[in-house]
């Protein structure tokens, strides 16, 4: 069952669903899990992720969103996501070597593909970074494109090397904030009984072109609420485009109790826009409203919700809004970039650098949009955007959990690179024409 419009709900509403307001949007979420019989979380237990990701397909709005996703729908060719639909790639120029630990990557890299099986290499090992199927990444814990390997269906030296190259590729926070993301969504998975589809293994990984030096490579690692799309050449990597979340966005019991996740994207936007002199936030603020009745059809969608930049929007335009930076003064630049900085903390330190450098250098040139209110209670959704940076901070409404308007127990985060930085497209065409 499909259906071709934009679904009005996620399809699992009921009547009695609380319709969490706009000022109680910091509702516990231990006060908004489902009973067992919701149609949210209903049979959970009885399935795994693919026969889970089928009797989604018998809901109309979730069967809207699993074709959307699959991957006879991705975009070609590809272009690139800008804000007026020309590309420039031209905004980037990498050094040489900004410090990217590629020795260490592929030494991790070789560990895992020496105790792969013979059908496993056929399945995670694609030829090239240039390959379509490098774009075939998702968010959702709906398994519709199935591929690479599967880690809740490896062993555990299989799960471990592919988190050792992870490790090997990211921060030390970095790293532990990707972790954080796989227990908490291990956590919901105990939290509605439904472990088999949700885990802290729940994540497909893809490897494309051989581990090299100096030669272009890369890898996929996506699945629920997380995924990172990475290439390096060289001491040269990118990340993007990349997503992060959580439902619910802490874990309150267990050996991981106390353990929240992006509090300082949270946070740091929220003072951001409460620091701006009116006028300011006037400029940032494209709507006090949240959701379909008051964003046009093309801005909002009950899985996506606010954000615009997650899976299959490779090719998207979005162009520039809110209030440009240039008018913030040096505090409240200085903010942007903190916020920056933790959009891009799995970076490696050098990579790191290097990409805040960029994004500095950028900052003329950047807007910073708001949707929401702004008191403390407040849900809400920012963006920061340039020539060389998308970022996306949204509260979402419950798909596990029974809330049915926007509540901060529910996070997304969307970080892209405009203008065929996402991909290394730009890092590959730089160093091609360098050869």
């Amino acid at each position: 069952m499909a259906i071709t419009s934009v679904p009005k709900n996620s399809g699992y509403i009921l009547t009695d669903d609380p319709a969490t307001p706009l000022t109680s949007a910091t509702v516990a979420f231990r006060d908004i899990i489902p009973p067992p019989d919701h149609p949210k979380i209903a049979g959970i237990s009885q399935h795994d992720a693919l026969s889970w990701c089928q009797s989604r397909r018998e809901i109309p709005a979730p069967a809207w969103l699993i074709n959307r996703l699959d991957a006879k729908n991705l975009e070609k060719p590809y272009k690139g996501f800008t804000s007026d639909g020309t590309v420039d790639s031209s905004v980037y120029n990498h050094a040489a070597d900004e410090g990217a630990p590629v020795e260490d990557m592929v030494d991790a890299a070789e560990k895992l593909l020496a105790i792969l099986s013979p059908e496993q290499l056929r399945a995670v090992c694609k030829a090239t970074v240039d390959d379509d199927e490098f774009r075939v990444w998702s968010n959702p814990e709906l398994y519709m494109n199935p591929g690479g390997i599967r880690m809740d269906e490896s062993s555990r030296d299989v799960q471990q090397a592919v988190h050792a190259l992870l490790k090997a590729s990211t921060s030390a926070e970095g790293f532990d904030k990707i972790i954080g993301c796989t227990l908490t969504n291990g956590f919901l998975g105990e939290l509605v009984n439904g472990r088999a589809v949700l885990n802290e293994h729940s994540y497909n990984f893809r490897l494309f072109g051989t581990p090299h030096l100096t030669e272009p490579w890369g890898y996929t690692f996506f699945g629920h609420h997380l995924a990172f799309n990475v290439v390096v050449q060289g001491r040269r990597i990118v990340m993007a485009p990349s997503f992060m979340g959580a439902e619910p966005d802490r874990i309150d019991v267990g050996p991981h109790a106390g353990l929240r996740l992006f509090s300082n994207e949270e946070v740091g936007g929220l003072n951001l826009m409460r620091a701006l002199p009116p006028k300011l936030q006037e400029k940032a603020q494209l709507s006090k409203g949240m959701d379909g009745d008051h964003l046009p059809e093309d801005r909002w969608n009950p899985f996506d919700e606010r954000h615009l930049g997650g899976a299959r929007q490779d090719n998207r335009i979005v162009p520039y809004e809110g209030c440009p930076v240039s008018e913030f003064d040096a505090e409240q630049k200085a903010a942007v970039m903190r916020i920056l900085r933790a959009f891009n903390v799995v970076l490696p330190p050098g990579p790191l650098a290097a990409r805040l450098s960029l994004l500095e250098a950028n900052l003329a040139h950047t807007y910073f949009a708001w949707i929401g209110g702004f008191d403390l209670g407040d849900p809400y959704y920012f963006r920061i955007h340039s020539p060389v940076t998308f970022c996306e901070f949204d509260f979402h409404c419950g798909i596990f959990l029974s809330n049915t308007s926007p509540a901060k127990c529910h996070v997304h985060t969307v970080n892209r690179m405009p203008n065929a930085g996402d991909y290394g497209k730009a890092l590959l065409k730089q160093w091609r024409s360098s050869k």
